[in-house]
């Protein structure tokens, strides 16, 4: 048995190389979501391989050891990071993201002293729970941003969360053993499992994590239709204030920026967390604002009128709604502030 859980755990590892070569060779996907699962992989692989050679040898050098910790201390920040990039295809790697991996990169160069941590176990056990502490907390991030994330890219969302519960599962079994000795190999016989999943995605469909110009999948609305969509729409609304017509509806408004009303509405939900009578009434209220601030001679039913309300009472209540006050109040000052 013992025999046949070396062979598997090996194997995994082996597996993991070549997930790795081919997620930085791969010119499928986006680059970066492709280096950052390189980068999962690897990080994963060295916790993992730190844990198949002290069950299955005699011994190990601190600088093994240490090296084995800081992969567990760079798992949960790498998996968040992926999670985030394969989620959001406008996020972009900054140097100062280097900051979640610091506690890794430290500990690494703290390898002459771990013979005197791990010499007083109630150090130890401190160290390790707080280690084991870190990874839980990203991993429980990266799940809760992944659910929070607007979008019906429901297999991407899937193949993440499964990717946590493989990670959850892993960080069970060194709890447990922790805690109640449960068998020190159960992590790293879960991760071969995780490696051969990823395998099989990749024979079938060519790609592990496939975040590039995703689709919506109501719309069929790709990432650059979408940006010329919404930079068509900051535009009207801005430039030429299209708001400001009092007949506009969601299809005329389609219609200008040559669409159809499923996709702008889409749009303008996941841009601007707005319905698009929303959208519309935040901009006349803005200006109204303004208005009546600074055109103190204008009355109140011009501004209603020149901002693009049909009635002066739809205004007040619009205003009112907005703001918490009425426009006279708005313009007086008497706000209460």
């Amino acid at each position: 048995m013992q025999t046949a859980l070396f062979i598997g755990s090996v194997i995994g590892i082996l597996n993991s190389f070549i997930l790795i070569i081919f997620a930085l060779v791969s010119k499928k996907g986006n680059r970066l979501v492709n280096r950052l699962f390189a980068l999962f992989v690897f990080v994963l692989t060295l916790r993992i391989s730190k844990s198949i050679l002290l069950t299955f040898s005699d011994g190990l050098h601190d600088l093994l050891l240490t090296l084995g910790l800081s992969g567990f201390l760079a798992i949960g920040p790498t998996f968040y990071l992926l999670s985030e990039a394969a989620m959001d295809p406008r996020f972009t790697w900054k140097w100062k993201q280097v900051i979640h991996f610091l506690p890794a990169i430290i500990f690494t160069f703290l390898w002459i002293f771990l013979d005197q941590i791990r010499n007083d176990r109630v150090i130890w056990h401190l160290f390790y729970r707080t280690i084991m502490l870190q990874y839980m907390i990203y991993v429980t991030l990266a799940i809760f941003r992944i659910k929070n994330r607007s979008g019906e890219r429901t297999q991407l969302k899937n193949r993440l969360n499964l990717m946590a519960v493989f990670l959850l599962a892993i960080w069970l079994a060194y709890f447990l053993n922790e805690v109640a000795g449960f068998p020190y190999i159960a992590g790293a016989v879960l991760y071969s499992v995780l490696i051969y999943f990823s395998l099989i995605i990749i024979l079938n469909k060519g790609y592990i994590i496939n975040s590039s110009a995703p689709k919506y999948e109501k719309t069929g609305l790709d990432v650059d239709e979408n940006k010329r969509l919404l930079s068509a729409l900051d535009f009207l609304m801005e430039q030429e204030h299209i708001y400001r017509d009092n007949t506009l509806s969601l299809t005329k408004l389609a219609k200008r920026l040559k669409t159809n009303t499923h996709a702008l509405s889409q749009v303008i939900n996941e841009n601007k967390q707005k319905t698009f009578f929303e959208l519309i009434g935040f901009y006349r209220i803005e200006e109204a604002k303004i208005l009546l601030q600074q055109q103190k001679q204008l009355k109140i039913s011009d501004i209603a009128f020149d901002v693009g309300y049909n009635s002066l009472s739809a205004f007040n209540s619009a205003f009112k709604k907005n703001t918490g006050h009425t426009p006279s109040q708005y313009r007086n000052g008497k706000t209460g502030s």
